[in-house]
């Protein structure tokens, strides 16, 4: 059985947990999506220094964990555009991860109709995401939740710094 769980702001005390959590992230996406392994996956200090950095930035970016009995089990991590088309701001959904031991239990959805609530009462005119195309847990989540299907391509490039 599992404790209540708690959504949240993340901040500097979840560091350890969600860097942890964005690294077994990182890691299983990759080796289910092979595109993605143009991306080096950063050392833990580094991880450290970029949500250092993302912390520093709520206007644009907002960490949001899952937290039971006390333990960062999952985050979403979103982000803010402006977007002409909505006439406001729109919420992007850029990563939902929740713990393999956690999974199945509704925490996903639960977070998702948590961003949901948080982007009606803070203004926000649309939610958007984007899921890789196996990713059909995620797909049906999505779908069960209203969100709409639309075909679009994304395109990456990595950036050497």
């Amino acid at each position: 059985m599992l404790g209540n769980l708690t959504i949240r702001k993340c901040d500097k005390r979840d560091e350890s947990a969600v860097v942890k959590l964005n690294l077994n992230f990182m890691q299983e996406v990759m080796a289910e999506n092979p595109y993605w392994t143009s991306l080096e996956i950063p050392t833990e200090e580094e991880m450290k220094n970029i949500l250092r950095e993302a912390l520093t930035m709520p206007e644009n970016i907002l960490i949001f964990v899952g937290e039971i009995d006390g333990n960062v089990i999952g985050y979403a991590n979103t982000w803010t555009v402006y977007s002409i088309w909505s006439r406001g701001k729109s919420l992007t959904i850029d990563d939902l991860y929740i713990a393999l031991p956690y999974r199945k239990n509704g925490i996903g959805q639960k977070m998702m109709e948590y961003l949901m609530s948080f982007a009606k009462e803070n203004g926000y005119r649309r939610v958007q995401l984007h899921a890789e195309l196996n990713n059909e847990r995620a797909h049906s989540l999505y779908r069960k939740l209203g969100f709409s299907e639309e075909e679009i391509m994304f395109f990456m490039k990595q950036i050497e710094i």
